[in-house]
């Protein structure tokens, strides 16, 4: 078992790996990228990921020419590794060129990807999280590696004492988390924020809509403010690494009982039962 990287089609180490300088997703961050994670040696969703990917390489005008060519290297990378739990991400730049915001037309886009052991989270009973306001760019919608923002509250958050930062835009409504989707819980209805430019199409979060459906759970698309996320029964967020991990406190103050919800937890023993049914 190794863990490897991918340039342009070229397996090596991860530390071999070399990208030029004049990368516009160095000097940018002009490109996009996904995460996926594997179990048993399978890659788990990898079509509900490779689908969003197209759609964020479409809202750059990112154009690609060799599509099924990366997507032959992700899975060929990913066998060579040999690691049954991993972690995969990979990500597509414009190119290299000279440094200018306007891109040239004739840039060879940058494949890059990794693939490492997955590091367990640890966090079975719930986690804290604590608020900030939302001040990343108007297309969320987008995954792209402009992540500043998202790396500056999670680490204000961890340095609080709390998982994850819960973002809560100019209007003091919950948007989502830094790198997950935060999912509320009232009165047996699942609370999402209403698809739009500000926030990730999030996938683990259409897992979940999935699988309210099967146990007659509703699942409704509205806005809720700080205050009545708070003031939930539940709430738990939902990302591919994190899967669904339930939220105890928010800014210090519990949340429900104090500990991942009943809900919360049917939710992710059925989203594992998919797992290990291969049902993605």
């Amino acid at each position: 078992m190794r863990e490897l990287a991918n340039v342009n089609g070229r397996i090596s180490s991860i530390q071999d790996a070399v990208i030029p300088a004049e990368d516009r997703g160095y000097l940018f961050g002009d490109g996009v990228y996904e995460v996926v994670r594997t179990y048993n040696s399978r890659i788990w969703a990898l079509d509900r990921h490779w689908h969003r990917f197209r759609r964020s390489l479409e809202e750059i005008q990112l154009h690609i020419d060799n599509l099924e060519e990366i997507h032959s290297w992700i899975l060929e990378t990913y066998q060579e590794s040999q690691i049954p739990n991993a972690t995969l991400y990979y990500q597509l730049t414009r190119g290299v060129g000279p440094r200018s915001h306007v891109w040239t037309e004739d840039l060879k886009p940058t494949f890059f990807m990794s693939v490492r052991r997955f590091e367990e989270r640890g966090y079975v009973g719930g986690v804290k999280v604590h608020s900030f306001l939302d001040q990343r760019w108007g297309r969320c919608d987008i995954k792209s590696l402009n992540l500043l923002p998202n790396v500056l509250v999670k680490q204000q958050a961890r340095k609080l004492g709390a998982y994850e930062a819960l973002l809560v835009n100019n209007q003091g409504q919950v948007t989502e988390g830094s790198s997950s989707a935060m999912i509320a819980i009232v009165n047996d209805t699942i609370v999402v924020p209403p698809r739009s430019p500000s926030i990730l199409p999030s996938i683990t979060r259409e897992f979940v809509r999935e699988i309210a459906l099967e146990i007659n759970l509703t699942f409704q698309e509205r806005w809720l403010s700080l205050a009545e996320f708070g003031a939930v029964s539940e709430a738990f967020l939902a990302g591919t690494g994190d899967e669904i991990m339930g939220i105890t406190h928010l800014n210090g103050t519990v949340i429900g009982t104090g500990k991942a919800g009943v809900h919360t937890q049917n939710i992710l023993r059925r989203y594992r039962e998919r797992i290990n049914q291969q049902q993605d």
